[in-house]
């Protein structure tokens, strides 16, 4: 049967694996002649690294901000656990906003143990001292090392719609042209409630114009 076919994106769950073996801040290949073009974003449903000028080819991808706590790699918390579980790992507070770590800072090969270990406690996999006493590891990476974590699938899932051209409907087997009518009916009213989705969603992040009434003419009191 001819016609336009949207393909279908295959599952990625190992993704985890690509953003802890990640290098972040390095200059973009792409975008060498830019300003601004270290790679601080990462797409989890393409596994790669994106400067802010690759950002338009993966506006709808799912997307995570790297950013910076003393010389070390962290993701802010409010972004990261909506895709992995990031309990009992120890948090840091970077402008008011909570991030963890995403793999464990190297300690020093002179480095004593700290005297704030009998209020904390140490992480399970690498050892260094933890703030807060719920808190079991101090990065994504000493957790997944110890735990098993199984990251969701964030890749968007396309529905595969035919649109089938003029005269392919035949009426030879009528159980047949009945599963095709009903597969593409189904699958035309997904497509549709996705695209009157997206435009709710764009008509109600639109910023509304406020209305001014105009007031009425003055009218000056009567004299006494």
């Amino acid at each position: 049967m001819g016609g336009c076919k949207v393909c279908i994106k295959k599952n990625r769950t190992d993704w985890l694996n690509t953003l802890l073996l990640s290098k972040f801040f390095g200059s973009c290949g792409v975008h060498q002649d830019l300003r601004k073009n270290e790679k601080n974003v990462f797409c989890i449903d393409c596994s790669i690294r994106l400067c802010r000028h690759c950002m338009t080819a993966h506006c709808l991808h799912t997307k995570l901000q790297i950013c910076k706590y003393v010389y070390h790699d962290v993701v802010r918390l409010q972004e990261i656990q909506k895709h992995l579980d990031c309990s009992k790992i120890q948090t840091y507070k970077i402008n008011g906003e909570k991030a963890v770590h995403l793999n464990p800072r190297p300690l020093a090969k002179d480095a004593k143990p700290s005297t704030k270990a009998k209020f904390g406690a140490s992480c399970e996999a690498c050892g260094r001292y933890l703030q807060d006493m719920p808190n079991r590891y101090c990065s994504i990476a000493c957790k997944a090392s110890i735990v098993p974590v199984k990251p969701e699938d964030q890749s968007h899932k396309f529905i595969a719609v035919t649109i089938p051209q003029y005269g392919d409907f035949s009426l030879k087997g009528n159980c047949n042209s009945e599963t095709n009518m009903s597969e593409m009916e189904s699958s035309i009213s997904l497509a549709e409630s996705s695209e009157e989705m997206t435009a709710w969603v764009c008509s109600a992040l639109k910023p509304r114009k406020l209305l001014h009434k105009r007031k009425g003419i003055p009218h000056r009191a009567p004299l006494c």
